[in-house]
């Protein structure tokens, strides 16, 4: 790396590509033009009152888009490499460089430059334009993930414990991805039960989706040469990210048709599982490089994880006699996101309830119900003491009932 062939002192610079930067140009004049448009039709009440701050977020979102349209460029000079976005930038000699990983992320991937003893990495996207000497600049480069991969693979042929020879050494990696391939199996087939089971078959689910993560835990720390969470790709491990999402995944879609007086009193018992949980992964990746993304990524299914975890344990475990209340329809409404619609009910005080409150619904239902009728509550004083209640049937009870 002492000397650059391929450019020899020249200046190559790269833009992003012509469709991309079209794109954030146009959307970001558009909404910097709509951020206008709020302040200049508002009243000076209304823009104190309603318009300012979105107006302002419009416009700095626009701002940053045509930056990152007009500004961004990957410069490579010799040994140097510069990259500019659209308030920052970044460079660096080829000497300070330990080598590139690639992140893969769900929107794409895109490369990540390694500076030596760890003074930090810098981002280069996919969308810049490239050429054959872009190409042959990175070639000398060192792919930390192949070599991480390589790496891995002889630390498990002198592993002793995993067998004789190193060629079983290696077998053993395809048995723990059969391993793997079982536990993400029952794991996803509790996560069904759980959602559509009954009775004590819902119940045992429910503890081995509760269980999931200490399996997890128990084969990352046991054998952390063949087992992984949330692995790199090219990483030859087994992963158990998707037997550890999907125990956040099911314990979430199981508790949906439960609701609270107040969920105050069960946050601690969210944070505790989510705390737990978000530690399993921590623990498995706190030697990688990109353990912070993991981290990131990993939240979401603690907070599902612990929140599943704390309503399951509150519900199913309660052993408490049901309190029945009927409670006035007054109205109904729906919100919608980018792919589901939930239906509400709005219901008068009812029970420990005294003001106007709404209820999660089916969409038959919604249909079904109208202002005036009565809906069929049971309320339970919770397992963890956190009060909760649900829908039922209203088994003959006089006045206004659910709709069947």
């Amino acid at each position: 790396m002492d000397s650059f062939q391929q450019f020899g002192g020249s200046r190559h610079e790269y833009r992003l590509k012509g469709w991309q930067r079209g794109f954030y140009l146009v959307l970001g004049l558009a909404m910097g033009a709509f951020a206008i448009f709020m302040l200049t039709n508002a009243s000076a009440q209304q823009a104190q009152d309603f318009v300012l701050l979105p107006a302002l977020f419009f416009l700095a979102i626009g701002i940053y888009l045509a930056a990152l349209a007009l500004r961004s460029k990957l410069v490579i000079e010799g040994n140097r490499i510069e990259v500019q976005y659209a308030f920052r930038e970044r460079s660096a000699d080829l000497r300070e460089i330990e080598g590139f990983r690639t992140v893969t992320t769900r929107n794409g991937s895109f490369l990540q430059l390694q500076l030596n003893e760890g003074k930090g990495r810098i981002t280069i996207s996919r969308s810049f334009q490239s050429d054959d000497d872009q190409r042959a600049w990175f070639q000398q480069l060192t792919d930390l993930d192949e070599r991480g991969r390589k790496a891995l693979l002889d630390e498990i042929e002198k592993q002793g414990s995993l067998g004789a020879t190193p060629e079983q050494r290696l077998a053993a990696v395809k048995r723990a991805r059969l391993w793997n391939l079982c536990v993400t199996s029952v794991a996803v087939a509790a996560a069904v039960g759980f959602n559509l089971a009954e009775g004590n078959l819902r119940i045992f689910s429910a503890a081995i989706l509760a269980l999931v993560p200490v399996v997890v835990q128990f084969l990352v720390h046991r054998e952390p040469l063949l087992y992984a969470i949330f692995k790199p790709r090219r990483d030859p491990r087994a992963d158990l990210g998707i037997a550890f999402m999907a125990s956040g995944v099911g314990l979430l879609l199981g508790a949906r048709n439960v609701e609270f007086i107040s969920m105050k009193p069960l946050l601690p018992y969210i944070l505790l599982g989510s705390l737990v949980c978000a530690m399993v992964v921590y623990g498995a990746n706190r030697s990688s490089a990109q353990v912070w993304g993991v981290m990131i990524a990993a939240l979401f299914f603690a907070i599902m994880y612990g929140y599943g975890l704390a309503v399951a344990v509150d519900t199913l475990a309660d052993q408490s006699k049901a309190a029945s209340f009927v409670a006035t329809i007054t109205g109904k409404h729906t919100t919608s996101g980018s792919r589901t619609t939930t239906y509400y009910l709005n219901l008068e005080p009812w029970g420990p309830i005294q003001k106007p409150n709404v209820l999660t619904v089916s969409r038959d239902f919604y249909q079904a119900a109208a202002p005036g009728d009565g809906v069929c509550l049971d309320l339970h004083a919770g397992a963890l003491r956190v009060p909760w209640y649900k829908l039922v049937n209203c088994h003959g009870q006089p006045a206004a009932q659910p709709p069947q």
